[in-house]
């Protein structure tokens, strides 16, 4: 949980330079170009702007961090 704060906290302070303009796709340099695909909106890999990528990407992840059957609270 503390990592997904980090990380989200240094994507907010990026996220203004990396606009959907400025970066159409998400990409690891000009090698590696990730695709999105989560088996309900987006059946099959799709590409995406990188800003579109991290919302869907961190929208994810909490929802199986705050998941009680994946990370149960209490015992």
């Amino acid at each position: 949980v503390d990592f997904f704060n980090r990380i989200n906290l240094m994507y907010g302070t990026i996220s203004d330079a990396c606009t959907k303009e400025s970066c159409p796709t998400m990409s690891g340099g000009s090698k590696y170009e990730y695709l999105w695909q989560d088996g309900a909106e987006y059946k099959k890999p799709t590409r995406l702007s990188a800003p579109d990528y991290m919302v869907l990407l961190m929208d994810w992840i909490e929802l199986r961090i705050n998941d009680e059957a994946i990370f149960p609270t209490s015992t």
